[in-house]
C-alpha cells in the first residue's frame, strides 16, 4: 500500500558557542523587537545629519559611528566611550584627525579600529583604501593604511574583521581594465605570520550587482551585505552561511520587515548576535534626503539554515537499509532548539528513529520518492531540504 503522506517531528538540541551574559546600556534605550526603530534618536541618530555606519567594542564600553556630509563625499566618524556608568557625547573622533574617514569597525578583540579613509589624488577624484588604529597600552596608535594586496589603486572600504586576524571588505578592483565601471565585489584575506599575502574573491557570494557594506561575524559562521536588488527594491541587505563543507549558502535577502524601498547598507551585529544595526539611507533623484541608524533584535535575521544535509540516495528493492541523520543537519545562529519534520509522499516502508537519529526500511517497489526535511525554530522561521530518493532492481 502506498502511504501518501507520514510525518515524522523530532527536536534537534543544537551544540552553540556560548554568549557574553554581560549586559550592554545602549545609551539607555530600550531593547528594540523585530520591527526596526532608530537608534539613539537625536543623541546618535539626529535629524538633518547623514549617520552612516555603526559599531562597538566586545564589552560594550566604547562606540564609533560615521556621518556623510550632504553630498555624500566626505565622511567623519563620531565616537563615545561609557566612563564609570555615563556614555559621553559623541565627538569627532581626534585620533584620526581631520581626513575624510568613514565605516569604523572594531576588531573582534577590541584592539583595533579599521575604517575606510578618502583622499583625493591628483586628478582630484577619491582613492580610497582601508586604514587601521591600532591600541597600544591603553592609548590609539597613529592611522596606518593597509599594504598591498589590500589596498589597489581601486576603492576599497567596508572592512571587518574574524577572530583568527582575517579581514572581509569590498573593492572595485575587477573594475581596473573595464571603462564606467564601478560595481563591487566582496573579498577576503587571511593573516598568515601577521601578513595578509593573498586577496581572492568570495566568487559565491558576488553577483552582477554591486555587493558591499559586508560584516563578518567574528567566527565566520555567517555573512552580511548589501546588494543592488533592482530598481524598484534599490539597495538590500543580505545573509550567508557557512556550511559543513565550507562553503557560503546561497545568499538569502533579510525579512520585509528590515528591507523596504530605501538603500540598506552597513549591516553590523553585536557581540551578542542579538542586534542588527544597520543604516537606512532614503535618496531621491540622486540627492541624499535622510540617512539614520537603525537596530532591531535578529529574530527575523537568522533562520533555520541547511549545515550537513543528506546525499541523494539509491537503494534495492527488497535489500533493506540503515542510513544515519546528522544531528547538524540544520543549524541556527541564535537558536539552539531546532523542530525538525519529515514527511514522505509516496511510501508507506521506510521508519524513522527520532532517538538515533536513523532512517531504515525494507523498500517494496521501484522508483523516485522524495523526502522532505523541515527545520523550525521558536521564532517560526522555517526551511526545507529535499532528499531524492531512486529504488532500483
Amino acid at each position: 500500500m502506498i502511504k501518501k503522506v507520514l510525518p515524522f517531528i523530532v527536536v534537534i538540541v543544537l551544540i552553540g558557542c556560548k554568549t557574553n551574559t554581560f549586559t550592554v546600556d545602549y545609551f539607555g534605550q530600550s531593547e528594540p523587537e523585530s520591527t526596526p526603530v532608530i537608534f539613539g534618536e537625536d543623541i546618535i541618530s539626529k535629524k538633518n545629519r547623514f549617520e552612516h555606519g555603526i559599531s562597538l567594542t566586545p564589552n560594550g564600553r566604547e562606540l564609533a559611528f560615521g556621518i556623510l556630509d550632504e553630498n555624500a563625499d566626505r565622511g567623519k566618524i563620531f565616537y563615545s566611550q561609557k566612563i564609570k556608568d555615563k556614555w559621553t557625547s559623541p565627538q569627532n573622533f581626534k585620533p584620526l584627525g581631520n581626513g575624510s574617514v568613514f565605516l569604523p569597525y572594531f576588531t573582534p578583540d577590541g584592539k583595533s579600529l579599521l575604517y575606510a579613509q578618502s583622499i583625493p589624488d591628483t586628478n582630484n577624484f577619491y582613492i580610497t583604501d582601508i586604514w587601521t588604529l591600532e591600541r597600544i597600552i591603553g592609548n590609539w596608535g597613529p592611522p596606518i593604511k593597509l599594504p598591498a594586496p589590500l589596498s589597489s589603486i581601486s576603492r576599497e572600504t567596508t572592512a571587518s574583521m574574524t577572530n583568527d586576524g582575517t579581514i572581509y571588505f569590498s573593492s572595485n578592483r575587477d573594475c581596473e581594465e573595464k571603462e564606467n565601471c564601478y560595481t563591487a565585489d566582496l573579498f577576503h584575506s587571511k593573516l598568515v605570520d601577521n601578513e595578509y599575502r593573498i586577496v581572492k574573491e568570495i566568487s559565491e557570494l558576488n553577483s552582477a550587482n554591486d555587493e558591499e557594506s559586508v560584516f563578518i561575524s567574528p567566527r565566520e559562521d555567517y555573512i552580511l551585505f548589501c546588494r543592488y536588488t533592482d530598481n524598484e527594491s534599490l539597495v538590500d541587505l543580505y545573509i550567508s552561511y557557512r556550511d559543513h563543507y565550507n562553503k557560503w549558502t546561497e545568499p538569502q535577502i533579510l525579512d520585509s520587515t528590515i528591507n523596504s524601498n530605501d538603500w540598506y547598507r552597513r549591516p553590523y551585529v553585536s557581540i551578542d548576535n542579538k542586534f542588527l544595526f544597520f543604516t537606512r539611507l532614503q535618496i531621491a533623484n540622486e540627492v541624499l534626503i535622510e540617512s539614520d541608524i537603525y537596530w532591531v533584535n535578529t529574530s527575523k535575521v537568522f533562520k533555520p539554515f541547511v549545515y550537513n544535509p543528506l546525499s541523494d540516495i539509491t537503494l534495492k528493492v527488497g535489500e533493506k537499509f540503515e542510513l544515519p541523520i546528522p544531528v547538524d543537519y540544520f543549524k541556527d545562529i541564535d537558536d539552539k532548539l531546532l523542530i525538525l519534520s519529515v514527511s514522505q509522499d509516496e511510501f508507506d516502508w521506510l521508519e524513522f528513529d527520532n532517538k538515533n537519529m536513523k532512517l531504515s526500511g525494507l523498500p517494496t517497489q521501484k522508483g523516485d520518492f522524495e523526502l522532505t526535511f523541515t527545520a523550525g525554530d521558536t521564532f517560526s522561521n522555517r526551511i526545507e531540504n529535499k532528499v531524492k530518493i531512486s529504488v532500483i532492481k
